[in-house]
C-alpha cells in the first residue's frame, strides 16, 4: 500500500514539475515573440485554467519555433497557427481577454 501511495505521490509531483515548466517556457517565448510582460503573464494564467497539462507543453514546444513579431496582435495570431484547435482557441481567448480586460 505505501508504494503505490509514494508512486501516486511521485506521478503528481513529476506533472507539477511539467506544468510548472511549460508556464515558465511560455512567459518567458511569449515576451521573446513581443508580447508585453503583463499581458505575457496574463495570458499563460488564463492558458493554464483553459488547457490541459499536455496542450500546455505542446503550446511551449510550439513557441520555441516562433520568432519576434512586429506588434502584440501579431505575436497573436502567430501563437494561433499552432494545429491544436484547443490551444487556438484558449490563446485567442486569453489574447482577448488579455489585451481587452474582457473576459470570454
Amino acid at each position: 500500500m505505501l508504494y503505490r501511495l509514494t508512486g501516486a505521490a511521485l506521478a503528481a509531483l513529476m506533472l507539477a514539475a511539467c506544468a510548472t515548466a511549460a508556464r515558465y517556457t511560455l512567459q518567458d517565448r511569449f515576451r521573446a515573440i513581443g508580447i508585453p510582460g503583463d499581458t505575457a503573464d496574463c495570458m499563460v494564467g488564463e492558458l493554464e485554467d483553459r488547457l490541459s497539462s499536455d496542450d500546455l507543453q505542446d503550446l511551449a514546444r510550439y513557441t520555441l519555433q516562433l520568432t519576434r513579431a512586429d506588434s502584440t496582435f501579431a505575436a497573436i495570431r502567430s501563437l494561433m497557427q499552432i494545429d491544436n484547435p484547443r490551444a487556438v482557441k484558449a490563446v485567442g481567448a486569453s489574447g482577448v481577454s488579455c489585451v481587452t480586460g474582457f473576459r470570454f
